[in-house]
């Protein structure tokens, strides 16, 4: 099992993502968050939005493009979200080990719940930390 972030989640989208997710995808074993999902959708969506994500899915042609928003608009089957009900009680109980914020916390959450990796783009000394004690593994991979 996997947690990925919004850069991630992109690259799957996009059908770039290294080959080695691939078989976790096949396998259903590819979750977000709904924070990183969100921040993905509000990137493609939102016209006066810049940043990393806006401009990544900028550059690419129309078609991949548009393949990429209608993923967003109906997330792929075999991506996973949990629910709030779920993750919500075990983020709360996070803040007896650190003051996390939203992102932190939900994929904390996620990867505790699902006992899953963690796969991000940018990991704060925190998130680290957590992830050490807490025993998931943190992948930090380049977008």
């Amino acid at each position: 099992m996997i947690v990925i972030d919004d850069h991630n989640l992109f690259l799957v989208l996009a059908g770039v993502a290294g080959g080695d997710i691939g078989p976790q995808l096949q396998a259903g074993e590819v979750f977000t968050t709904s924070s990183w999902y969100y921040r993905l959708a509000r990137a493609a969506r939102d016209l006066h939005f810049a940043g990393a994500l806006s401009e990544r899915l900028g550059a690419l042609p129309a078609v991949e493009r548009g393949r990429v928003e209608r993923w967003l608009d109906d997330l792929p089957p075999d991506i996973g979200i949990l629910p709030a009900r779920v993750v919500v009680p075990v983020m709360a109980a996070l803040g007896e080990i650190g003051r996390f914020n939203l992102l932190n916390a939900e994929a904390l959450a996620a990867c505790l719940v699902l006992e899953a990796d963690l796969r991000v783009v940018a990991a704060a000394p925190m998130l680290r930390s957590a992830c050490d004690d807490l025993g998931i593994a943190l992948d930090v991979v380049s977008p």
